[in-house]
């Protein structure tokens, strides 16, 4: 089991599970049966197990197919209105795959496996519990620390998830913590010009604001006090936010102009 001076042998490893967890971090082993990219004739040999209606018409279906190597999420717009898939959804599957590309090796994001034809995506499949579906009592608050420390880790390779909701953090059975989603992420690289940066800027700050919100939320405190705690300068931002988005929902008719 063991080799020279008591290390692990390679076939130990490959008798090892894929990837364990310590302190809530995802660490991986290599393994050669997982897929490192998903192209459109490859999904004609797997078994659609699933698939999950995107909640509006501007959204992209979820389709998971079983993969010897582990399961497969495709976000796909090709059953979305022509209109649709040909503007709104190709532009965000570009900004999704910049920021995946740029995200490359942070843990707590599912792999990236590459675009799939020209109105699709493919990630890992995440077996977890969305947030969103879960109640306060059946939340354990220090995954809010494991969602900051993702965040972080995102921030400083430039990405902004810049949407961040709780349908998009995933808890583990055993405590992992993953975020899903980055079709909204603003991707602002070293060599970034001034606009670009302060963009990305605020909204790093909008991260920080739907984090507190989301730890409000879950820990019974005030989500405004909550937001207040971020920073005047990001609680200005996210009030001025909360303004826009109930017009842009208003016009995907999601709710009417004036509510939440």
């Amino acid at each position: 089991m063991f080799g020279a001076g008591g290390r692990l042998n390679g076939n130990t490893l490959n008798l090892l599970a894929s990837r364990f967890f310590v302190s809530g971090i995802r660490v991986e082993v290599n393994d050669s049966s997982r897929p490192t990219q998903i192209r459109a004739q490859d999904l004609r040999d797997l078994q659609l197990a699933r698939r999950l209606p995107g909640r509006n018409r501007t959204k992209a279906d979820i389709l998971v197919y079983r993969h010897a190597g582990g399961d497969v999420a495709v976000k796909d717009y090709s059953a979305r209105p022509w209109w649709i898939r040909h503007t709104l959804g190709r532009w965000l599957l570009r900004r999704e795959a910049a920021a995946y590309a740029a995200a490359d090796g942070v843990p707590g994001l599912p792999r990236f496996l590459g675009r799939v034809g020209r109105f699709a995506l493919a990630t890992e499949w995440v077996d977890a519990q969305p947030l969103s579906t879960l109640t306060p009592d059946q939340v354990d608050t220090r995954c809010f620390d494991r969602v900051g420390g993702i965040l972080d880790s995102l921030h400083a390779r430039g990405v902004a998830v810049a949407d961040l909701h709780h349908r998009d953090v995933l808890l583990g059975r055993r405590g992992e913590v993953w975020l899903v989603d980055l079709a909204a992420a603003w991707v602002s690289s070293d060599g970034a010009g001034s606009l670009r940066r302060r963009i990305f800027e605020r909204l790093r700050d909008a991260d920080a604001v739907a984090l507190a919100r989301m730890r409000a939320r879950f820990s019974g405190r005030d989500p405004e006090a909550a937001v207040a705690s971020v920073g005047p300068a990001a609680a200005a931002w996210h009030r001025r936010g909360r303004r826009v988005k109930r017009i842009v929902n208003a016009l995907r008719g999601r709710n009417r102009l004036g509510q939440g």
